[in-house]
């Protein structure tokens, strides 16, 4: 029992001197921040903590006038990254020309980067009406393995449609 005693001790002796130290520690590292004042760093980080909420808030409160549009300037460069779906430049600019009826030039040698640039910049340009069907197909597209698979595939046969594809991705009898 006098052992057990005596180890409580020494482990209170130990955590007492663990404490001294880090105190000790602790004074160093403030002073050699002597900008800094401890009492002045819980109004530091209200403030901080605040102004993350309002920008928050704020960026809830947005509404887009064209959502179609603004999924398509986030949800295209994904797309076009799947070298599955487009294994070359080419097929990025066919699905532009075809389904977008964005007018790039195929003769013009651009980065897979320049194109996916361009395409996003373009496409605010694009009808926000007429791109319900193709968000619709899209959506479908990116939530589903699958489905990416399965395009990867009918991008191989010929005579593959990309309008095709998405008025059949679209249809809500498929889904």
């Amino acid at each position: 029992m006098n052992e057990r005693i005596k180890n409580k001790n020494i482990t209170n002796a130990t955590k007492l001197k663990h404490a001294i130290d880090f105190i000790e520690e602790l004074s160093w590292l403030l002073e050699s921040k002597g900008k800094l004042k401890l009492s002045e760093i819980p109004n530091i980080l209200r403030d901080s903590s605040s102004s993350t909420e309002s920008v928050k808030s704020s960026t809830r409160k947005y509404v887009s006038p064209n959502p179609n549009i603004h999924y398509l300037i986030g949800v295209l460069p994904r797309l076009f990254q799947d070298t599955k779906i487009f294994p070359k430049n080419e097929d990025i600019v066919a699905f532009a020309n075809e389904v977008l009826n964005i007018d790039i030039n195929r003769s013009d040698k651009r980065s897979r980067y320049e194109l996916i640039g361009l395409i996003v910049c373009e496409s605010n340009m694009l009808n926000d009406n007429a791109l319900d069907v193709l968000v619709e197909a899209l959506t479908k597209i990116t939530e589903d393995t699958e489905k990416i698979r399965q395009m990867a595939k009918e991008r191989s046969v010929v005579g593959f449609s990309w309008n095709e594809t998405i008025r059949r991705l679209a249809d809500k009898d498929d889904s």
